[in-house]
């Protein structure tokens, strides 16, 4: 038989149905919550304190309590009841066991409201300690493998066909571009996490003379909420983090597509590390990348985890509700995916390696460097469409005679264009062409140098 609710059992005069002490448990999504929690409310029960409302005998047993009890859930000897509904209340109903009726006056003023939102924003703050460190790695890896592909020359892509000659460490730094935005978007989102709303209430604030400021810092909180309205009701910062961690898995997508492709026969520019793959039951040569597919596939959750809470909240009128229990599960689940592709992304690029020869060979295999001998035609007085016309021509002509531009006479290219002399050939070699892009963030090995150094320099912060 169920039993009366503890936190709000008096008004009621029938106890919850089985089915809706079932559907209305959240124990078992929120329990992860509880290290924040149980600190939370030491920190409200110091604030009580210093308020009046607690002795300091009280503070202590309650922080003594609330110790053992941290200490009975870390070893895994606590049992968790969905009777309690959720990780407040089964600390709170435990604490009462330990300590007796003082652990009654820990909630004065104190709601689950402002509670809940507290810990979850803690529980974020702590998440992204290991995310960013992950990340900081992450970037780090991919500088380190830029940089001993320096020489390396490959096909840049656009529409997926061969575009213009770059340097391998040159679309390594690309990863790394999406992924330092990545990092600094958490880090910008951190600023809301690092807003209290503890002290708010249920809605209407605390009459208790609590120092709200004095509290948030004690829990590692920069400020406090300006109203309590808002602080028990916003969940802005959970689509944040939602929606930022949506935008690194797609990076994380976009760049195992890459590896997928290039690991395939077809292209067979990089070799995955064995541990990340697996064989077919049917095909013995097989050796499918199935880590950078899972990764690929698992970005889709956390889009349709960012559209859950989207959904969520749109007709939510304020202050809170209890649709807001549904708004762990997605974040915890985007967090949880983010810190495992993380794991897997960085024994990725750790452990892959590149086929340099066959990169070059489709770099020298194609008209990569059509648009060089357009940027030539320029330099020699053409308008740019003019020598893009020419270019086309050129291309065609080495398609029929079924060679590429730089094994072309400069008598045929004379042919096509009078401007053209000797020193085209300057232009449309590969590495020559590659070493020309000198602007700010282009692929010449100089720019790449001052790139990773800066790249190195941001990680040393």
């Amino acid at each position: 038989m169920a039993k009366k609710n503890p936190s709000w059992g008096g008004r009621f005069t029938k106890k919850p149905s089985l089915a809706a002490q079932k559907f209305s448990s959240s124990i078992e999504t929120d329990k992860v919550l509880y290290a924040q929690d149980i600190a939370g409310s030491i920190a409200y029960a110091e604030a009580l304190t210093n308020a009046k409302v607690l002795s300091k005998n009280e503070f202590i047993k309650i922080k003594s309590g609330l110790n053992k009890i941290k200490k009975k859930i870390d070893s895994g000897k606590f049992k968790w009841s969905s009777e309690l509904e959720d990780v407040h209340m089964n600390i709170e109903s435990a604490l009462e066991k330990e300590i007796g009726v003082t652990a009654k006056k820990l909630h004065t003023g104190r709601s689950r409201n402002d509670q809940v939102v507290t810990d979850f924003k803690l529980f974020l703050l702590f998440q992204n300690e290991e995310i960013e460190k992950l990340l900081k790695k992450l970037m780090l890896s991919l500088v380190k493998k830029a940089e001993e592909e320096l020489h390396t020359l490959m096909p840049g892509f656009t529409h997926l066909q061969n575009a213009q000659p770059v340097s391998l460490a040159h679309y390594l730094m690309s990863w790394h571009e999406m992924i330092k935005r990545d990092l600094l978007r958490l880090e910008n989102g951190k600023e809301q996490l690092k807003i209290s709303p503890l002290g708010s209430g249920a809605l209407s604030g605390n009459r208790f003379n609590i120092d709200r400021n004095k509290l948030a810092k004690k829990l590692g909180f920069t400020s406090v909420t300006k109203n309590s309205i808002d602080a028990v009701s916003d969940r802005d910062f959970a689509l944040e983090q939602v929606f930022n961690l949506s935008v690194l898995s797609i990076h994380f997508s976009r760049i195992c597509e890459e590896l997928i492709i290039w690991s395939s026969s077809q292209f067979n520019y990089v070799q995955l590390p064995e541990e990340l793959c697996t064989g077919s039951s049917i095909m013995p040569q097989k050796k499918n990348p199935d880590m950078a597919e899972l990764v690929r596939g698992g970005s889709a959750k956390t889009m349709g985890n960012l559209m859950t809470l989207l959904s969520l909240m749109k007709n939510q009128p304020l202050a809170y509700n209890r649709d807001n229990q549904e708004d762990k599960k997605p974040v915890f689940d985007t967090v949880e995916f983010s810190i495992e592709a993380l794991t897997i992304m960085n024994e990725m690029i750790d452990g892959v390696s590149f086929n340099r020869d066959q990169m070059l060979a489709d770099v020298y295999d194609d008209f990569l460097t059509a648009t060089d001998l357009a940027e030539y035609l320029v330099i020699k007085g053409v308008p740019f469409r003019e020598a893009h016309e020419i270019t086309g021509q050129a291309v065609k002509y080495a398609e029929d005679k079924d060679i590429l531009l730089f094994e072309m006479s400069l008598k045929e290219f004379k042919k096509i264009s009078s401007k053209i002399s000797s020193d085209v050939f300057d232009y449309i070699d590969p590495i020559d062409s590659v070493q020309s892009k000198t602007s700010i963030g282009g692929t010449a090995l100089k720019q790449i140098k001052k790139e990773i150094s800066q790249a190195k320099n941001f990680l040393k912060k």
